[in-house]
């Protein structure tokens, strides 16, 4: 059976979104001439005209080839059409320093310290005078008792330093640049309650500012009826899309089990949404003017929930589905999910192409089409006759389904895998479905406080039990596996094994089992390779830990770790500052001494183990010499120099550069963050007229040396 006839929309929708992935990918800033794109929708119409005329195999060829290309070229254009920061008016363009005029444009959220908004630039005053200027810029708002950060559509005036959003400072750690990018926000900047005012309050209509508004009073309905805690923060992460509440602790939790998808708004939530209202509307016809009614009403009722959970990637998908499917049968006619699907993808892409490198779009997408093409295979194994035994190996196929197809995507992005995901959903999906339903009923009867009461009750029970049934899954014994082999050829290849191993499925043919053992022959050569490579390393890494010292030791996959005693007990600096590192070179062992407990010099040796010595304020490893530097005294006259391969300078110390260089002729001199930055810079500024090699751990990042 020739499954591509019936997904036209699939053989759009993969050329397009080629194009888009071929211009992100290698990070383009040349456009293809209009001319190109121009004629080759000429070429396409003409190839379509002759096929209608005439259909020979060969101009068959020549249209789908033709309307691939422009199609390619289409998606390659839009994404530098859609970067903001590649147009000519963009305040980078013109000047990152000086006074700027901005609209607000997100809700203020709050963090420990300040506020953090998006502010989309209107003008730059520039030569005594504004000048039109666009982009948008991360803001960070100063907090204190006595000023309120801006409402959403505010216009305000503020005077900064704007800095590029800086990349990853330590190996394997997570890029927040690039992420951000995603959302064509490429800068930066702090902004003390001094440098900035309001011009001029929101006013007029904006709908996503009353989205907001309706979802923060939905969220406080949700909160005035008995939710709190950690309940009301899932629930309104579960109900209203509103995650920045959640703390670490239970989103480690919901991803650890394989159920974050719980509280991300997704086609789950929407599927409900769209339940719901078709039940209520049961009592219409379903033809005529009330089926067409019915529809309309169940489309507006998705939308409008669509704008109140913030328009997510993974709720947009869902609600564009549905729309489609909603139209189909409003037309009486069969659409199949995937052409849904696939229409939906590429109205999404259409609207912002960089919206491809998103994890939550790839991950809802990727988890549906595990739904269509992988459950049915696992459904038909067993036909369960009880109907309980029914339901729940229904949940039991629909999860493995899912989990097979996102789990390589998953294990790229988070180096993790939740071995205990099918009890977990086993038990979350039930329980947030009625919590969902219970949440929504809050909601629709909070005008009758007894009754929304009782239903606020009921869904605090249902969470509290959601919640403590994850955090027992997570709990328990290797409830998480860490997975730091898997890279991005790794995880194509695994989608190939997948694909093909569907296919075998469904042609029952041996050339997909013969190709799909060639994959796993190819795949396990990698993981060889990475496996050899990995006991075979040596490192040095200098990281960059913000305002602590750290320094690793790499021998195959165990690391010795010298850092400070605050940075070692501080579980989420070590997470965010130093475990990228573990995961990209495999370490899977290891031991931490607190640097500022062992740097004297009557210190005795600490650790001689794979060609690693430290006594005192000297450390050798592989023959490579660092000496530590955190004070030098005052040299008179001429000192025998001590030739070290690095010069790790910490702690602030006085020092002098002339006397440096009495006492040492370094190879490297490396700088980190317990120095301040004044004397860094005065340092660094030396260090070059004097002809000396330096690195700024705390401006140029990590420094790592490779054995």
């Amino acid at each position: 059976m020739q499954y591509r006839h019936l997904f036209p929309m699939v053989r759009i929708l993969l050329p397009f979104m080629a194009g888009i992935v071929a211009c992100t990918a290698i990070s383009s800033t040349i456009e293809i001439p209009l001319l190109i794109w121009l004629g080759l929708l000429v070429l396409t119409f003409a190839s379509a005209f002759i096929q209608m005329q005439n259909a020979r195999f060969i101009q068959t060829r020549a249209f789908g080839l033709l309307a691939s290309l422009f199609l390619f070229v289409s998606g390659y254009n839009l994404v530098l059409l859609h970067k903001e920061i590649l147009k000519p008016g963009h305040f980078s363009h013109l000047g990152q320093n000086g006074t700027f005029i901005a609209r607000v444009q997100e809700p203020a959220q709050e963090k420990e310290h300040s506020f953090k908004t998006i502010l989309q630039v209107k003008a730059i005053w520039k030569n005594s005078g504004y000048v039109a200027a666009e982009g948008r810029i991360l803001t960070y708002l100063a907090k204190d008792t006595l000023h309120q950060p801006p409402q959403e559509g505010s216009l305000i005036v503020f005077s900064g330093n704007i800095q590029p959003i800086s990349g990853p400072q330590n190996p394997g750690a997570f890029d927040y640049r690039k992420y951000m990018a995603t959302n064509n926000v490429y800068h930066q900047v702090y902004l003390p309650n001094s440098s900035w005012k309001i011009l001029q309050q929101p006013e007029g209509f904006n709908l996503f500012r009353m989205a907001h508004q309706v979802s923060d009073k939905f969220v406080s309905i949700l909160s005035a009826n008995g939710l709190k805690g950690r309940e009301f923060a899932v629930a309104a992460a579960l109900i209203m899309g509103q995650s920045d509440m959640l703390d670490n602790e239970t989103l480690q939790a919901y991803s650890g089990t394989g159920v974050m998808h719980i509280l991300s708004v997704s086609g789950l939530h929407v599927g409900v949404i769209f339940i719901i209202i078709s039940f209520l509307l049961g009592f219409m016809k379903q033809k005529g003017w009330q089926l067409y009614l019915k529809t309309a009403i169940i489309l507006f009722t998705i939308w409008v929930y669509a704008l109140l959970t913030g328009m997510s990637p993974s709720v947009m998908r869902s609600a564009v589905m549905f729309t489609f499917i909603s139209l189909g049968n409003a037309s009486n006619r069969y659409v199949h999910i995937i052409n849904s699907l696939a229409v939906s993808a590429l109205v999404l892409l259409l609207f912002d192409p960089l919206m491809i490198n998103n994890v939550g779009f790839q991950l809802s997408y990727i988890a549906i089409l595990g739904i269509v093409f992988i459950n049915k295979p696992i459904a038909d194994l067993w036909k369960p006759k009880n109907r309980i035994a029914e339901y729940v190996w229904g949940l039991i196929a629909v999860s493995i389904a899912a989990q097979v197809a996102t789990a390589p995507l998953a294990m790229l992005y988070f180096h993790q895998f939740p071995a205990y995901f099918i009890p977990a959903n086993l038990v979350a999906i039930p329980l947030s479905f009625l919590a969902i339903y219970s949440g929504v009923a809050v909601l629709a009867t909070s005008f009758i406080p007894a009754i929304s009461n009782i239903f606020g009750l009921l869904t605090n029970y249902l969470l509290f039990a959601l919640n403590y049934s994850v955090s027992f899954i997570e709990h328990l014994p290797h409830s998480v596996l860490p997975v730091t082999s898997i890279f991005t050829k790794e995880t194509i290849l695994i989608y190939l094994v997948i694909t093909c191993v569907g296919l075998w499925l469904y042609y029952q043919r041996k050339s997909y089992v013969f190709v799909s053992l060639g994959l796993v022959l190819v795949l396990t050569v990698c993981f060889t390779i990475t496996e050899i490579n990995r006991r075979e390393q040596q490192k040095i890494i200098f990281y960059a830990a913000g305002k602590q010292s750290a320094l690793g030791f790499i021998h195959g996959r165990q690391q010795v770790l010298l850092a400070d005693s605050m940075l070692i007990s501080d579980k989420k600096a070590v997470k965010f500052q130093l475990n990228g590192a573990k995961t990209l070179f495999g370490i899977n062992s290891g031991t931490d001494f607190a640097i500022d407990t062992l740097t004297s010099d009557s210190r005795p040796k600490v650790d001689c183990q794979h060609s690693l010595c430290y006594l005192g304020s000297h450390i050798i490893f592989n023959n490579r010499r660092i000496a530590i530097v955190d004070s030098i005294p005052h040299i008179e006259g001429n000192a025998k120099k001590l030739v070290v391969d690095y010069l790790w300078i910490r702690g602030n110390p006085r020092m002098r550069v002339s006397d440096l260089q009495k006492l040492y002729e370094p190879g490297l001199i490396v700088v980190d963050g317990t120095n301040s930055f004044y004397r860094a810079e005065k340092w660094m500024a030396e260090f070059r007229k004097a002809g000396l090699r330096a690195w700024n751990l705390k401006q140029s990042g990590a420094y790592v040396v490779s054995l």
